[in-house]
């Protein structure tokens, strides 16, 4: 209730048309002349009270309206490029720098590996979000980084911190996502080689906490994903880092250990055919097959957990390959196979190419015979099966359940967006499988169907997730140019995305 003020004696009609009431006693002046029945004159020992509560929050309301919210500030370049590299790199599923936490805060006092998370970061922001200002600085920090680390290097304490290490692995991954045309030297891979000869100045004492462990497994597997790319020689004291990290593991090696293992063996042997070290044909045609045993016989030693499943589609879509594809229990797992199945066709296109002459005819005898067929085999399956991976992560307008019906859920958890808007859970999921659909499908043994398949995948993925590299390698197996495999996996940016 509003209290408003003293009542007026007057009566009703001269307070209506607001007219000074003489207040005569049988009736007033006014009503008289205008002949007005008066109503009689009010008592003003009591106040007047009203009921305002519509009135008042209608007021409130309108003031509301007019009012401006205040927006909070946005959030720097820097902020948004750590959220953004944090996400995918330390709290992502595959966790590849998950030690960071352990070994780097904000409130450290080692501006080399604050600089370092910064460089790194920015670059990774302009790699997913292209801005002038993200590259500029990213620059800018990089430049900062090296200068600080080379101060790092040469204080004999500084240097063997785990903040040194970290540091330089943080520098070798803004070279693979900045660099799209590597020439496999300089300080696309002098970054590698400069870690583990810290490795070796710190001793045995650095592998006992787990988390520098993880950092260690981190770096042996990019130096020898760097060995691979390049054809450089698989470095000795990166088999005596993996050798001692596998001493110092309380846990049996998981399949993917184990599988790199068998890569390292094949690109020692791939370089020993490319400097004529193992020249003798026969030699090497079975070298690799020995090798190629040795790969099957880990397949069939994956225990449950790092298998997948097969799903006949109850309707085959345009992400379908053959009428079925697979499911793995989780994205690490199908990175392992299609790493396990993309090995295996250059294993076996090499072992195909020794069965042939130079004018591309199988050579006599019953044994090249099989030997090239069962190369030609194996490298058929696995391009097949690379393929059927892709259904469970391509997620377009319209994906697939486990039961292989039509569904908006997969196996990321419950769909949120719209039918036709790409979710961006899918994206790095996406990226990392351009490189396996391109070793199958510019292998000359697949048939056409396959490579112009695999052509429309990634051209989906370009428009529809906008990944612009999936068009470049489109447009590359289209070209029906020969390239490097090793060559298109860094210019993807190598295990910067596909780690």
């Amino acid at each position: 209730m509003v209290y408003c003020g003293p009542l007026s004696k007057a009566c009703l009609p001269c307070r209506r048309r607001k007219l000074r009431c003489d207040l005569r006693t049988d009736a007033c002046t006014q009503c008289t002349r205008a002949q007005l029945t008066c109503s009689g004159y009010r008592d003003i020992t009591a106040l007047r009270f009203r009921h305002e509560t519509n009135a008042v929050q209608q007021r409130v309301t309108a003031r509301k309206s007019t009012t401006m919210i205040p927006r909070s500030p946005p959030l720097s370049i820097y902020c948004q490029a750590r959220d953004i590299f944090y996400h995918n790199y330390v709290f992502g599923p595959s966790k590849p720098f998950e030690f960071l936490l352990s070994v780097y805060s904000q409130t450290s006092k080692d501006v080399h590996l604050s600089r370092s998370v910064d460089a790194v970061a920015l670059a990774y922001l302009n790699a997913q979000r292209p801005s002038g200002s993200a590259e500029v600085e990213a620059r800018r920090s990089y430049v900062s980084a090296l200068q600080y680390t080379s101060g790092a290097l040469q204080d004999p304490h500084l240097a063997k911190q785990d903040s040194t290490i970290l540091a330089i692995l943080l520098l070798d991954l803004y070279e693979k996502i900045t660099t799209r045309a590597p020439t496999f030297h300089g300080a696309w891979a002098t970054h590698l080689d400069g870690a583990l000869a810290l490795v070796k100045l710190r001793g045995d004492e650095q592998f006992i906490e787990p988390s520098i462990r993880a950092m260690l497994i981190r770096l042996s597997t990019n130096v020898l994903i760097s060995c691979v790319t390049s054809r450089r020689p698989v470095l000795d004291d990166l088999v005596s880092l993996r050798h001692t990290i596998a001493a110092h593991s309380l846990t049996p090696p998981d399949p993917k250990w184990r599988e790199s293992d068998l890569v390292i063996e094949f690109a020692k042997l791939r370089h020993h055919i490319d400097t004529r070290v193992l020249a003798d044909e026969n030699e090497v045609t079975f070298a690799l097959i020995e090798l190629d045993s040795k790969f099957l016989e880990l397949s069939r030693q994956v225990p449950p957990t790092w298998q997948y499943g097969t799903i006949q589609a109850a309707t085959k879509s345009n992400h379908h390959y053959e009428s079925h594809h697979h499911i793995h229990p989780a994205e690490h797992v199908c990175q392992m196979w299609n790493t396990f199945r993309a090995t295996r066709i250059l294993l076996n296109e090499l072992v195909r190419s020794r069965c042939m002459d130079r004018q591309g005819r199988v050579n006599a005898g019953p044994s090249f015979q099989g030997i090239h067929e069962r190369a030609t085999g194996a490298i058929k399956q696995m391009a097949k099966d690379i393929c059927a991976s892709l259904p469970q992560y391509i997620h377009g307008p319209r994906t697939f359940d486990l039961t292989g019906s039509p569904s908006a859920s997969s196996d990321l958890g419950s769909r949120t967006f719209p039918v036709g808007r790409p979710d961006p859970r899918y994206h790095l999921p996406c990226y990392r499988l351009i490189y396996p659909l391109f070793v199958a499908a510019q292998s000359s043994v697949v048939p056409p169907s396959l490579s112009k398949w695999v052509v429309d995948q990634l051209r989906f993925m370009a428009d529809y997730h906008a990944i612009k590299n999936a068009m470049t390698v489109a447009n590359l197996l289209e070209s029906g140019q020969r390239t490097d495999v090793g060559k298109v996996y860094a210019m993807l940016g190598s295990y910067a995305f596909v780690c």
